[in-house]
């Protein structure tokens, strides 16, 4: 058969065949109502020996696309469906079943694909390959669309198979990647047959490209696969267990090389309880190692090749490249990473991926800091157990005390021992503080206790030895600001102002944002720029930073589209456009919703909407306002005032549509939930009381005045 038959389409439902039959071109139910149908002539072709065949009157539907298996029958290609259906030549007519050459006969049509077959089916083709070629490709970009996975991976795979030269041959290799796990719901995990596909395909498509967008796009989809396997690795250690051939469910040393793993560390890193075998929570150990590791040379790989190609995303694999390394316990490399892509390219203010570098550099270095600087501090002094303390703390009243004591009296003590940890080494290695309150007196008696904690000292000194001291953001980025001045590097100047402004330092001087600088302003510059102008009321110049940034980086920006719509609401309220306001937090939230100023942005946007339903007496547009207030209010990580304030929004909307029954609970469900939040709390009692007196329920408003007096007693002090 002419390779333009490669692909079919059998009408006359939606171009798939829906018909029944069997060696006779008529119709089963067309045989059953004519008994006297004329005798058949025998067929000229030869005789060719065929499966017995069994003719029934109802089968499933065998609607599909027919694609060749690479089988043959009688000279001509063996076409397959994928849902179990078969079309193929018998020597003289064609026909679908659901065997190949055999089985339940479905159809039946003549010799040339284009002539009529059973019940009224016809089959069509595309006239020359390049249409062919074409359709297979645009029908297979359908199916992906429409979420029919298996459809869609097997016209991909026939497209690689059929024009393995072709230009769109690494575009078919990235859906198929991208496909591998399109099934996996969001609360599971893939199989490491479905990661090992993905993988594949990711890499023939920058094995068969020369296009920087699709080599990118195949390394971070990748990447990302790579980093949600890391983080749960169910799929890879459930592979690895079938190593287990004595099955008693842990690995010994020689279980464990025949998996063939490749990783920097042997079989005696993992085995943390040296017990000379590897069990389940070990092998997580061992996959999210081997994974994170992997991410690294992606990455890596990725940035060595196209760092000087136009396009690439360099900065945002340094970053996945610094996010590996933390995870695999080396945050001294992710730091001195971020720093070099910071200072090589710092001046392209284009490059969204050091605006990001630059936040998570401040944030991390200011996390592993703590760590390493508090945990030490707390293990030094541990060790001499005599030296008195002071530390000052303030209780859940808000009432401050100071407490003096020795190292041993304070730590032996349960009530002082709390207060001293919480005030003094936030952000320590929660696993020595939890240490700590478990073995209290023990540290300085219990020989066990006293070496492990000896142990973790020994730990923390390497650790802080190793750590980049002279690196720190108001250091690193004092010494970049001279050098970009210097050089007369405007966007790295800029952007080495708004950090050092952001980490509380002065050493960037009293720069005032300008319009003149807007075209060397990077998207992280411009939210700084915006947020100063807005503080000095320079409402006009705060919206024209914004616009900039959603008009030049608008597919680009990344979270900077958050803080641009985020800014742009708060302009308008300023100038008390409501309306206009409650448009930019809905795009803000829409570009970000995880964003950390994105509870702010909901209580802001319930504002606003509350405004509006003011003036437009739209009782609907309150009900959305508590919606977003609603969102805040349970979210139990987010700030006990920005909840309490979310829940007396909600008693406001409520006595705004004159429900003052609805408003007085939510009011005193401010009181009950949030009473340490005072300015709420208080204005809550208030409202409460005056809701009671609308109602002209006494006895309710003698109940809440007494609460009241009693809150205030508690609270106020």
């Amino acid at each position: 058969m002419n390779k333009i038959y490669r692909i079919f389409f059998l009408f006359p439902f939606s171009f798939f065949l829906v018909s029944c039959g069997g060696d006779e071109t008529e119709s089963v139910s067309e045989a059953t109502t004519d008994t006297t149908a004329p005798e058949v002539k025998p067929e000229k072709a030869p005789v060719v020996e065929e499966v017995e065949e069994e003719e029934v009157a109802v089968l499933p539907n065998p609607n599909g696309v027919y694609l060749p298996n690479g089988e043959e029958k009688n000279g001509k290609p063996v076409f397959v469906n994928g849902e179990g259906f078969f079309m193929w030549f018998n020597g003289s007519i064609w026909k679908i079943s659901d065997k190949s050459g055999g089985g339940k006969i479905v159809s039946s049509g003549k010799e040339s694909i284009n002539d009529k077959w059973s019940d009224g089916g016809k089959a069509r083709h595309f006239p020359d390959d390049e249409f062919a070629k074409d359709a297979l490709f645009r029908l297979a970009v359908a199916y992906q669309g429409s979420t029919d996975n298996p459809n869609a991976i097997r016209l991909f795979q026939q497209f690689v198979k059929d024009f393995p030269e072709d230009k769109m041959v690494p575009e078919a290799y990235l859906s198929l990647g991208d496909l591998a796990i399109s099934d996996v719901k969001s609360d599971e995990q893939p199989s490491y047959e479905q990661i090992q596909n993905a993988q594949a395909n990711y890499s023939l498509v920058r094995e068969k490209s020369r296009e920087i967008k699709l080599i990118t796009d195949a390394t971070f989809n990748e990447g990302g696969l790579i980093e949600r396997v890391a983080e749960n690795p169910d799929g890879i250690v459930e592979n690895y267990l079938t190593f287990d051939k004595n099955k008693d469910e842990v690995l010994q040393s020689s279980e464990y090389s025949t998996i063939g793993i490749e990783s920097d560390k042997s079989f005696a890193d993992f085995d943390l309880n040296e017990d000379k075998s590897i069990d389940f929570g070990e092998l997580y150990d061992v996959a999210s190692y081997v994974y994170y590791s992997s991410m690294v040379k992606l990455y890596s790989d990725y940035s060595e090749k196209f760092s000087d190609s136009e396009g690439a995303r360099i900065s945002e694999a340094t970053e996945k490249i610094g996010f590996a390394n933390e995870m695999l316990g080396r945050p001294s490399t992710m730091l001195n990473l971020y720093y070099k892509d910071i200072e090589k390219y710092g001046n392209d203010p284009s490059n969204v991926g050091v605006d990001a570098i630059l936040k998570k550099y401040t944030v991390k270095y200011d996390e592993y800091d703590k760590l390493y600087g508090r945990t030490l501090d707390l293990l030094t002094k541990l060790q001499e157990p005599g030296q008195t303390i002071s530390f000052t703390y303030r209780d859940r009243k808000g009432i401050e005390e100071t407490i003096t004591g020795t190292v041993e009296d304070i730590i032996g003590d349960r009530k002082k021992l709390l207060p001293f940890l919480s005030s003094q080494y936030k952000g320590m290695d929660q696993d020595i503080y939890s240490d700590v309150v478990k073995s209290r007196g023990a540290i300085f008696s219990n020989p066990s206790h006293m070496a492990k904690f000896k142990g973790y000292l020994k730990k923390y000194k390497e650790f802080k030895k190793g750590f980049p001291s002279d690196l720190s953001p108001a250091v690193a980025f004092a010494k970049l600001l001279e050098q970009a001045k210097s050089a007369g590097n405007r966007p790295l100047e800029l952007r080495m102002r708004s950090m050092l402004d952001r980490v509380g330092s002065k050493a960037g001087g009293s720069y005032n944002p300008q319009k003149s600088d807007f075209p060397a302003a990077s998207p992280g510059v411009l939210v700084w720029m915006a947020e100063q102008l807005l503080a000095q009321n320079s409402v006009e110049d705060a919206v024209s930073a914004m616009e900039r940034l959603v008009n030049v980086y608008g597919d680009t920006g990344g979270e900077f589209l958050f803080d641009a719509y985020y800014l742009l609401g708060q302009a308008k309220q300023k100038e008390r456009d409501y309306q206009s306001s409650v448009s930019h937090y809905q795009s803000a939230l829409a570009n970000s919703s995880w964003h950390d100023n994105a509870n702010d942005a909901r209580i802001r946007l319930g504002e606003s909407l509350f405004e509006v339903g003011q003036s437009s007496k739209d009782s609907s547009l309150f009900d959305q306002a508590v919606s977003s207030f609603e969102e805040v209010r349970s979210d139990t990580d987010t700030s006990l005032e920005q909840r309490a304030q979310s829940s007396y929004m909600m008693g406001e909307c409520k006595r705004a549509i004159r429900d003052h029954a609805g408003a007085a609970y939510y009011y005193l469900d401010t009181t009950l939930n949030f009473p340490s939040a005072t300015k709420w709390a208080s204005k809550s009692y208030e409202q409460a009381i005056r809701c009671y007196e609308q109602t002209g329920q006494s006895d309710q408003i003698t109940q809440v005045e007494k609460q009241y007096v009693d809150w205030q007693r508690k609270f106020l002090k």
